[in-house]
């Protein structure tokens, strides 16, 4: 016999903690179902690679609602359990291991799961991926034992897992095949400055390569590359991005294209069914198109809206996206979409502290890059985006002293 909900939820991540909030608040009534294949009711990923990571954090700090909070909101939270199908014409979800849930409406909210690597050593001790408050838990307890780390991937997790673990005073690493650090956001004066930032600090960055094997044992002691270079190590810790956990919804009719499609309401074309979060693949009317989001700022934010609309309120996507990253006390925010920039123009400089690159696409303000600006600023900055503002003049944009509102036009 299958356990019903009037709400399912697939997922334990901070959109759900959100949703489930939202919901309740909305008049969201009847018996609403949490399935999670963590250890843990959802928590926040930031301090995972950060905070947490360095032991400046503990669990409790890292959790997006107490675990109290469930219960009160009369949430039935089955944690560890890991869904194997969904069902879509029964309107239920199988279980690995037996079992079914069934649902009058869904939220899809899976999350994503870590890219490997296909190398030999990958299963030694030693070797780590970050997705979980587990896996930080168990990085956070190895560097203990560790002098010597090598940290793969200059994206998100690999920079600032490498400066954290350098904060905590081992020998770092960092292992990249591509040219430099944050390539995704496309700013050659970004890249340098990390660089020089993470020399500074005493990381060693390796660019142009990648890992040919881990070499131990039956726990980690160095590293290869495929250009031949050996480095010893006891910890190592992979962090080349994500992918969308939509393997149980294969072949169940719903839209996969790097993610579950929907719309701006979060809808899956099938009734009652949505999804948002690190799995969903929405559409963005502000630029017009759709994009697949892994940040905080997004999770937080479609969380609220998709439990608002299942309740029967209004709700959808209307935000200008941000995320942020914090690395050696520096923070810096992207606001926007950065993809298929035609020109990028900064005024001031990293080196100060307080900068902002402006990314144009087709003659308008596409993103910016923000580093040390005060908070109307940054909301102005919001508008001129949203706007699509005009850029008659890309030189004046790096003059300090012209305006915003004198070089944009909206």
């Amino acid at each position: 016999m299958a356990e019903g909900s009037e709400l399912l939820i697939v997922g334990g991540g901070l959109a759900t903690a959100r949703a489930i909030k939202a919901y309740r608040e909305a008049g969201g009534e009847g018996t609403v179902r949490l399935l999670s294949a963590d250890a843990f009711v959802p928590y926040h990923r930031p301090p995972l690679s950060k905070r947490y990571l360095r032991g400046e954090a503990e669990v409790a700090d890292t959790l997006v609602e107490p675990e109290a909070f469930y219960a009160e909101h009369d949430v039935e939270v089955e944690l560890e359990t890991v869904v194997a199908t969904l069902d879509l014409e029964g309107r239920r979800v199988l279980l690995e291991g037996g079992g079914a849930r069934t649902f009058d409406k869904l939220l899809i909210a899976s999350g994503a799961t870590p890219r490997g690597l296909d190398v030999p050593g990958i299963d030694l001790e030693g070797v780590h991926m970050l997705r979980t408050l587990g896996n930080s838990t168990a990085i956070r307890e190895a560097a203990r034992g560790a002098r010597h780390a090598v940290v793969i991937g200059a994206g998100f997790i690999g920079m600032e897992v490498a400066a954290s673990l350098k904060q905590l005073g081992l020998e770092v690493t960092l292992v990249h095949r591509g040219k430099g650090l944050f390539e995704l956001l496309r700013a050659r004066q970004l890249m340098q400055f990390l660089a020089d930032l993470y020399a500074r600090e005493g990381v060693e960055l390796v660019f142009g390569d990648e890992v040919q094997s881990f070499g131990g044992r039956s726990a980690l002691d160095s590293v290869e590359t495929a250009r031949g270079r050996v480095m010893q190590a006891e910890l190592a810790v992979v962090g080349i991005g994500v992918a969308p956990a939509t393997g149980w919804l294969e072949g169940t009719g719903l839209h996969l294209d790097d993610g579950v499609v929907v719309n701006d309401r979060f809808e899956t074309g099938v009734e009652n069914v949505w999804a948002v979060g690190d799995v969903a693949r929405f559409y963005d009317p502000i630029f017009g198109k759709h994009r697949r989001i892994e940040h905080w700022s997004n999770a937080n934010y479609v969380g609220v809206e998709v439990g608002k609309l299942i309740a029967g309120r209004e709700g959808g996507y209307d935000t200008v996206s941000a995320f942020f990253s914090e690395v050696f006390g520096m923070t810096f925010r992207v606001f926007g979409d950065v993809d298929e920039a035609d020109d990028i123009a900064f005024r001031g400089t990293l080196e100060a502290g307080k900068a902002i690159g402006f990314y144009v696409r087709d003659g308008r303000l596409a993103a910016t890059l923000v580093v040390g600006q005060d908070d109307e600023t940054q909301d102005r900055l919001k508008e001129l985006i949203r706007a699509r503002a005009r850029v008659p003049d890309l030189e004046r944009l790096a003059d300090e002293n012209a305006p915003l509102d004198e070089v944009l036009e909206t």
